[in-house]
């Protein structure tokens, strides 16, 4: 069976994982914050038209053949079984996180991920024991101060990697910030240095972004996904 994993690597404190099908362990941990006792995923299936599903891979980061080294999602082929008995099951497309971009543990997914996971789950009806676990896992929880520094930071390396292809300094704050998470599960000491740490590593970076926000702002000229994160965040 596969369980809803959120061990794509994200953007930690914002978005530290993102979801992802990952195959249930038989024993053992197997880096859920939160296990759902069955072995299985509850969701949607959707036919698609090629030219849709094209669109929505492209949109996930996956390409159309396996030649990109950054991809961060595989598709994988599953067993459907609809809740209606008198259906039969059917094969599946879903995605699994490439082991380059796949944690070992899964982080707190952000509160802003996890309310569409809830939103999305309440609409399609799904077992009430499902929403009770989507309901019941934890989600990040950070200071406002550093939200702030956080969204402000992420403007500048947003700009450097997309507009001037610079994506080392992104690379290297993830890198360092995933040494000092520190999961909304974690003990009260813990997610205080971590967050300590977090602070440090972000504010040379948020202090330029937050100018940067800014003139954007002044401008108009703040791209669509950036300033929808600004507004969730901020």
């Amino acid at each position: 069976g596969y369980r809803l994993a959120f061990n794509l690597r994200g953007f930690p404190p914002l978005e530290p994982g993102m979801g992802s099908l990952e195959p249930r362990v038989a024993d053992g941990d197997d880096g859920s914050a939160l296990s759902y006792d069955a072995n299985e995923c509850h969701g949607a299936l959707i036919k698609l038209s090629a030219d849709d599903y094209e669109k929505v891979m492209r949109s996930e980061g996956v390409a159309a053949t396996d030649g990109n080294p950054n991809q961060t999602y595989d598709e994988i082929v599953v067993t459907a079984i609809p809740y209606n008995k008198n259906h039969p099951p059917v094969q599946a497309v879903a995605l699994r996180a490439r082991s380059h971009a796949r944690l070992k543990k899964d982080p707190c997914p952000s509160p802003r991920y996890m309310n569409i996971l809830r939103e999305g789950a309440r609409e399609l009806g799904l077992k009430p024991c499902y929403q009770e676990f989507l309901n019941k896992h934890p989600v990040q929880t950070n200071s406002p101060l550093l939200r702030k520094i956080a969204i402000a930071n992420l403007v500048l390396t947003v700009t450097l990697s997309y507009r001037f292809k610079i994506r080392q300094i992104s690379k290297l704050q993830s890198w360092l910030l995933f040494k000092v998470y520190a999961p909304t599960t974690a003990s009260k000491a813990m997610k205080i240095l971590s967050e300590i740490a977090s602070v440090m590593i972000l504010l040379p970076g948020s202090i330029i972004g937050f100018f940067l926000l800014k003139m954007l702002l002044s401008t108009g000229k703040m791209p669509p996904m950036m300033k929808e994160m600004v507004e969730q965040h901020w």
